[in-house]
């Protein structure tokens, strides 16, 4: 019993790491590389031992996919554009595989997925604490790229110097937490929301949800405000459908009689409150298809007509991983200077190609319907919350990752992935424990 703590105690330190990200490291040595290193060894300790039942083979079929993805990418290096990126890429896959693997095989019942859950939630509070305190006072995590401290850590700090004092006031109001970049700080954030939702607590609710607005209106992230509001949205649908109908009514009401006075907001003196009133006119231009003239939506989607382009002359099957970022660099990137593609999901159809983006968007809605039929059968409490927590955070996030540069490389979003798939396995597990009991 003692060696079983004594290494549960290795996987809990890895667990921090996870969440804890870019925020905690060296360049580009994170804490979670090295807990990662710590727990493998440690394992192969207590296999040499005979201890190895502490880590068991997974036994869903979604775990696999990420089997597969993996050599799909490693295969694209035959006919990769940028070979060397999509060994970048690769690494960046098997780490996030690592995280995924980790949660399945270690949460073999319902105790250890909700130390899991414990563990994990009050970093990511912590994160909430520090990022509301990078947008109302000075502190700012030491290895920001907005602190004057970056350097220490082998960071890439920001050059002030070419900016107004305007917009200098605006980047330093701006919260990193442990993602080092507003943008994937509000992805996070609205992905973490639904936990907060799904909670009985009325007042954790509120809270949740106000600090997390207040959080990604200081990134000044309009895409991850939409994925909040999508979210919300969501969530009301998933608790009663019939409530989903009348909110929606009311929301598009509500909608018709604001849009005529929302437009002081736009001229507000605060420029985040600014930005968020034009969320909406972002969106309209995206989805009409209009030109905002050099704005983001026309960089987003030049950014996307080249990757698309590049796709088409590979004849669907893809520049290979990473290849997207070459094909915007051969290009002389978007405004001279952005590379990424700002779009997760056209990242994955642009590297991988139709077939495996298919593959993916397939697994990806059937994860989301086995977390819907969970959340809608059972009358588990443990089931209920977290089953109807995850879904509604992969509806979030299938909005709120087109606001980062790139998630592939975002540790929470493979730590979501893990944490959906072993709910799956335990659900069955359970279903069939309590057929073979009646």
């Amino acid at each position: 019993m003692s060696v079983t703590i004594r290494f549960s105690t290795f996987v809990q330190f890895f667990l921090i790491s996870i969440v804890l990200g870019s925020g905690v490291g060296y360049g580009h040595l994170y804490l979670f590389h090295i807990a990662l290193m710590i727990l493998f060894l440690s394992w192969l300790f207590f296999s040499f031992y005979g201890r190895s039942a502490c880590i068991v083979k997974p036994r869903s079929c979604y775990f696999y996919f990420f089997v597969c993805m993996i050599c799909w990418y490693s295969l694209s290096l035959v006919w990769s554009i940028a070979p060397l990126y999509t060994l970048r890429y690769l690494v960046y896959i098997a780490l996030g595989f690592s995280v995924v693997f980790v949660v399945t095989v270690w949460s073999k019942n319902e105790e250890r997925y909700q130390s899991i859950f414990n563990i994990i939630k009050w970093v990511f509070i912590l994160e909430i604490c520090i990022a509301l305190l990078e947008s109302f006072t000075p502190f700012r995590m030491p290895t920001s790229p907005y602190s004057e401290f970056a350097y220490v850590f082998n960071r890439k700090g920001t050059d002030f110097d070419i900016f107004s004092d305007d917009v200098i006031s605006l980047i330093k109001s701006a919260p990193t937490g442990f993602l080092g970049n507003p943008n994937n700080l509000a992805v996070v954030m609205v992905t973490i929301l639904p936990f907060f939702l799904f909670d009985k607590r009325l007042m954790v609710k509120l809270l949740g949800l106000s600090a997390i607005l207040v959080i990604v209106v200081s990134t000044g992230s309009r895409g991850a405000f939409i994925a909040l509001l999508f979210g919300v949205i969501v969530y009301f649908f998933v608790k009663n459908k019939f409530f989903f109908i009348a909110i929606s009514v009311f929301a598009i009401l509500v909608f018709s009689t604001l849009s005529m006075s929302i437009e002081p907001l736009k001229n507000s003196g605060n420029k985040r409150i600014a930005e968020m009133a034009y969320a909406g006119d972002v969106l309209l231009a995206f989805l009409m298809d209009s030109d905002d003239s050099g704005g983001s939506i026309s960089v987003r989607k030049q950014l996307i007509l080249n990757g698309l382009n590049a796709l088409k002359q590979t004849n669907g099957l893809g520049v290979g991983g990473g290849g997207s970022q070459a094909v915007q660099e051969r290009l002389g990137g978007v405004n001279g200077k952005i590379t990424s593609m700002h779009n997760f999901w056209i990242e994955i159809l642009v590297d991988a190609g139709v077939l495996f983006f298919l593959f993916f968007v397939i697994w990806y809605v059937l994860i989301s319907l086995e977390l819907y039929f969970i959340y809608k059968r059972t009358k588990n409490v443990f089931y209920r919350y977290h089953s109807g927590a995850l879904l509604v955070s992969f509806a979030t996030f299938s909005v709120g990752c087109i606001s980062a540069s790139s998630t592939i490389y975002l540790l929470p979003m493979w730590l979501m992935f893990g944490l959906a798939i072993a709910l799956i396995s335990l659900n069955k597990k359970n279903q069939l424990r309590l057929v073979s009991n009646e």
